[in-house]
Order: structure tokens, then sequence, then C-alpha cells
């Protein structure tokens, strides 16, 4: 029976060092594009960036942010998923004006066409004092898809082995995970780290289609390609869609612009006019309201 909730499954193989996890959005992949309207292709791009997105956070021992970063040379200029703590997830796109976007369009063409896309993976960590730099590992971007792309950033920059699948469309986003887990073992005489059985694993996994990942549970994916491994599972995490922006954040970028400039524009414009570009919502500022916000240090209202 088909989960109400979406899903992320972790799970780790008994006697290989070999961990894993599958993730199914529906209501969160709804909820991120209830104010973007993206085209068909466009939406399978972020679909697939925000489960592979999720699936890593997932893997990390890690209080804050990951943010993945992919600038464009095709129609897509930069794609951005953000997944915090809890697995809060956000995401958004910014398009090259006057370029042609098709159905049938892929990762390569969207965002790779002329070869100089790049692939970035940044941590923000929760306690990360004002003016310190992210963690950052840029990449250039490979492959025809994004879960290639993500493997070749996870081999490049952190030497880490890991194989994606990721799908998506209007209704679903998903994918699976397996990472070979670095100096494992070593006591246990009962895990064994010889690559025929490490290969075994991934070569079940390849079976999975993206018709199964879409359709169903993570649960229902684990069982039908590790049924007979029986690997061990942690407790199953809801992913949601959460945004961050608030009109207090608005109003220190209008401080940072000063009263004058801020003025100025509130007198070419009529107001100051501030829509987040990951959920939509629209702050605004008068006039009045740029001048209180300098007297008094603040404007907030109830919405």
């Amino acid at each position: 029976m088909m989960t109400q909730h979406d899903t992320l499954l972790r799970f780790i193989f008994k006697n290989t060092p070999v961990k894993g996890a599958s993730v199914r959005l529906t209501t969160a992949w709804k909820a991120m594009r209830q104010y973007q309207k993206w085209p068909l292709s466009v939406t399978r791009l972020m679909g697939e960036m925000t489960a592979g997105s999720l699936l890593l956070a997932s893997s990390l021992k890690f209080e804050g942010a990951l943010i993945m970063q992919v600038q464009g040379d095709g129609p897509v200029r930069l794609a951005i998923v953000e997944v915090r703590n809890g697995l809060l997830v956000r995401a958004t796109v910014k398009m090259h004006e006057g370029e042609e976007v098709n159905d049938a369009m892929g990762m390569k063409e969207l965002l790779n066409a002329h070869g100089r896309g790049r692939c970035a993976i940044m941590l923000d960590p929760k306690d990360r004092r004002e003016g310190e730099p992210l963690y950052q590992g840029v990449v250039p971007l490979t492959g025809e898809s994004i879960a290639e792309a993500l493997m070749g950033y996870m081999e490049q920059s952190e030497q880490i082995h890991t194989k994606l699948w990721l799908t998506a469309d209007d209704s679903a986003a998903s994918g699976l995970m397996l990472q070979k887990m670095p100096d494992f073992g070593g006591k246990d005489g009962n895990i064994t780290n010889d690559e025929e059985s490490i290969n075994r694993i991934e070569t079940l996994a390849s079976t999975i289609t993206d018709d199964e990942l879409l359709e169903l549970t993570p649960e229902e994916v684990t069982h039908r390609l590790f049924w007979e491994e029986a690997p061990d599972y942690f407790e199953p995490a809801e992913p949601k869609f959460a945004c961050t922006c608030s009109r207090e954040k608005v109003e220190a970028m209008i401080r940072n612009l000063g009263e004058v400039e801020a003025l100025q524009i509130v007198k070419e414009e009529g107001e100051i006019k501030v829509t987040c570009d990951f959920c939509g919502r629209t702050e605004r500022f008068s006039a009045e309201d740029v001048v209180k916000l300098f007297d008094d240090g603040s404007v907030t209202k109830n919405n």
C-alpha cells in the first residue's frame, strides 16, 4: 500500500561496507513547485537535483544546510537546491532569457550545452560565524544526467564511491543511493570488503526502473531490490518543503542599502518590492516603511 507521507529511508548492509538510502517526494514536490512554473524537462531536472541533494544530505553527520548549485551554459543559467536540518528542502531555477526549451531535453542540453557547466556542493554549518566562508567543492559538470554529475562530484571532490539512480515527473521526485563506506571494519570477521559483494549489491540496485522509483515507496523499493540481503533499516524520515525567507531578512537587506538609496528606489518604483525565488512570498515597503525602518530599526508586520 502506498505511503501517505513523503519518505526518506536509510539502510546499511550487515556484512558488506555499503550504506544506502531511498527517497520519494510527492506532497513536498508539489509544494515546492506551487509558485514556480517550469517546463517539463526543467521539472525533471529539478526533481532529480532535489532527490539527489536529499540523499546526499541524509548521509552526512552535519548540523546545517547542504546546498547544491549548478551554473549552466544552456537554457538553465542557475539551479539551486537547499536541504536544511530535518530534511527541510527548497529549490529554485533561473533561466537564460530567449533560449528555447523542449520536453525532450536532458541535463546536458539544459545545463552543459557548451561544456562550461559547473557543479558545486556547499555546506553551511548551523554555527557558522558571520563572514566565515562556507565549505565548498566545485567541479566541472560531467555526464548525461544529474545522477552521473553527482557521482562524478563525489568521486572527484570527496573521494567517496557513490551510485545514484534519480528520476522525477510532475507527480513525484525519487531516488536511490548506495555509498561504499571508507575505512570500514577490520575487527569484525563477518565484514567482507571484497569487490564481488559490493558489485552484487550495485548490480541488484541497477535493475530498478524509473517507473518503480516513481510509483513504489522507499520501503517497497528496498525490499524489491535487497530482500535476500536483508539490510538493517534506520527510522524513516519525512522530507518537507520549507522556506527560510522572512520580512526581517528583507529589512536587513534594505538597511544594507542605506536610507538614501532605499528612498531613491521608492521614488523611482513607488515601493520596494521583494519576491522570494523559492516560495513566491512578496514583501512590500513604502516610503513610510523605509523611513520608519531607519528610525527605529523595524517595520515588521504580521502577515
